[in-house]
């Protein structure tokens, strides 16, 4: 990034992170308040439950599964370039969405489902991958936390919203509202997302003494002057001759092991390769699966459940907001101590799947308010988990061998599966049975799985380890 002084910060990293928080914000938002709209959409078009419910599930679903379209594109161009491009694509669904006539609910497959989903996708993974460059080599697990808190905010900030331009405008001209004032907002929001100043990893650990970093930089750059603020003074012809001397190395040295853009570029088929014959990448695969399976369950199927213990629609609401609270104090919580954790954020992975699993039991027989808001605020913590740390530990495993767009494919691509397929799974099970019960025990099941395929990981490595050393 150049400063507007000329100089090139290494700061930036954190506005980074704000602008990358702002698509969050912006984009899942309102997709997470899908079932605000269900209601006026099933009135209006008189469509089932099922019809109208995969419009929402298609689109998070592609938030994710649409992640190597992404990657695709940011091969192409830059990272800003196609997060703005998701704003407008997802901004043009809400907007076309608006003009979909009764009774032709099927078009709102594309207009809604197809370009917000997609659109999110492209907004929010591209800045993620870019933050993930500015802090490869410390402090992305706080940054992406603090990202990711975005969605939760806007889960937060959207609800009243979206309702309120409802009750007095109706869905239609909503619509029209939200994705004008959203194009605007994701555009500027989106000039900020701005590449590392170098294809080196800029990020420097926070417990980093200025005079250490000042020394290193100045060994980086021969014949620069660096300031106290960690920029490094000099024009841009000087960056662009900086970075021409070290392309010749660079390219010499890119292997499997690397972040670099241009080994991405060269190395993007042998690493889509090796992530499909490696057994710790499928095992990661399946483990994300069957994670966000059983997580989903409280964005699409939890109100459905609370109104089954005849709670009235306060109570409900109250309950979400508890969880939504408290997954958001849990993320928080790992953007805190998040880059001190002495052990591997997989196996907070696993934590979260295995308490789960006790959670989702009381569940199976709770049935007073009081006990549904603390299963609430416990639910919403333990997810927070998986939804703040999956990168996280994605790219502790596997950024070093297939780089940033790899993670980010390998992250989102099983997240989707996994949203794809926890509506229509839980909603069948409770249509053959009546009640949710069956339902969460196979949840359950399904996060004991996850969590032996995320403990597979280690003990495969550790294995190879010793075999190595014998």
């Amino acid at each position: 990034m150049v400063c507007p002084s000329g100089s090139r910060c290494g700061w930036w990293r954190w506005v980074v992170t704000f602008a990358t928080f702002g698509q969050f914000f912006l984009t899942l938002g309102p997709l997470f308040n899908f079932s605000i709209l269900f209601v006026s959409l099933q009135e209006d078009f008189h469509s089932s439950s099922a019809l109208t419910g995969w419009l929402g599930s298609l689109s998070l679903a592609l938030a994710c599964i649409a992640s190597p379209l992404c990657s695709l594109l940011t091969h192409k161009l830059s990272s800003r370039t196609v997060a703005i491009l998701g704003v407008i694509a997802f901004c043009a669904g809400l907007l076309t969405t608006s003009f979909v006539p009764v009774p032709s609910l099927g078009y709102a497959f594309f207009t809604f489902s197809i370009l917000t989903g997609v659109g999110a996708n492209l907004a929010t993974t591209a800045s993620l991958a870019l933050l993930l460059d500015w802090f490869a080599k410390a402090n992305f697990s706080r940054a992406s936390a603090l990202a990711q808190m975005g969605s939760t905010f806007g889960m937060l900030a959207f609800s009243p919203l979206l309702t309120a331009f409802i009750t007095h405008y109706g869905w239609r001209n909503a619509l029209r509202i939200l994705s004008g004032g959203i194009l605007v907002i994701g555009i500027v929001d989106g000039l900020l997302l701005a590449d590392p100043p170098s294809t080196e990893d800029y990020a420097r650990a926070p417990d980093e003494s200025p005079g250490d970093e000042k020394h290193e930089l100045e060994s980086m750059v021969p014949g620069k002057q660096v300031h106290d603020d960690g920029c490094i003074e000099g024009t841009d012809d000087d960056a662009r001759e900086t970075d021409d001397k070290t392309t010749d190395n660079e390219e010499a040295n890119i292997s499997n092991q690397g972040s670099l853009k241009v080994g991405d570029e060269r190395h993007f088929r042998g690493r889509l390769i090796s992530a499909l014959t490696n057994p710790e990448a499928w095992a990661w695969h399946f483990a994300a699966v069957f994670s966000f399976l059983g997580w989903t369950f409280f964005n699409t199927n939890y109100a459905n459940y609370l109104d089954g213990l005849d709670l009235d629609s306060n109570r409900i609401a109250s309950v979400i907001v508890y969880f939504a609270l408290a997954e958001l104090g849990g993320k928080f919580l790992i953007a805190v101590i998040g880059d001190r954790l002495p052990f591997l954020y997989l196996y907070l992975l696993m934590a979260s799947c295995l308490l789960g699993t006790v959670v989702l039991g009381f569940l199976t027989i709770a049935k007073t308010f009081g006990v549904m808001v603390l299963l609430a605020v416990v639910s919403g913590v333990l997810r927070s988990g998986v939804y703040a740390a999956q990168f996280t530990a994605a790219a502790e495993l596997f950024h070093g061998q297939y780089g940033t767009n790899g993670v980010m494919v390998i992250t989102l691509v099983p997240s989707g599966i996994g949203v794809l397929i926890s509506a229509p799974l839980a909603g069948a099970i409770y249509d053959v049975t009546g009640d949710y019960v069956l339902s969460l025990l196979v949840i359950a099941a399904l996060f004991v799985c996850a969590s032996a395929a995320y403990i597979f990981i280690p003990v495969r490595r550790r294995i190879n380890q010793a075999v190595h050393v014998v």
